[in-house]
């Protein structure tokens, strides 16, 4: 997670009209981690016929959601420079794979949460 953090931050420096591309970051990050969760949460739904009530659901994923952006908040945005320092002097190459794979876990958790998570 820590280079893919990375990868859109540096992404995100670069529009103008951004003032805050290390939060924006981090929230999209986390928003990608999320729908990641509510996917397995709706296949393990649908194997064990579990069913909660919209209110806790809303509930649940709201606590779910904040501990996630804590948690991230604490390893990601306070060690922003830290990771930067890591991957400032990576190749050509591996930037592009680096690109190539975030790209597909973004693609892949959107799409996985539209196709399994639509019920939930």
């Amino acid at each position: 997670m820590r280079y893919f953090y990375y990868r859109i931050y540096q992404r995100l420096k670069k529009v103008e009209s951004n003032d805050t591309p290390a939060f924006n970051a981090l929230l999209l990050l986390t928003l990608l981690q999320i729908l990641n969760i509510l996917t397995l949460l709706s296949i393990v739904r649908f194997f064990v016929k579990f069913e909660i009530g919209k209110q806790q659901g809303i509930i649940c994923g709201l606590i779910i959601s904040f501990l996630i952006l804590i948690v991230e908040f604490k390893n990601l945005f306070h060690k922003k420079d830290e990771i930067c320092r890591q991957y400032e002097n990576e190749t050509k190459e591996k930037r592009w794979r680096g690109t190539v794979y975030l790209l597909l876990y973004i693609i892949i958790s959107v799409t996985l949460f539209f196709v399994i998570g639509k019920p939930f």
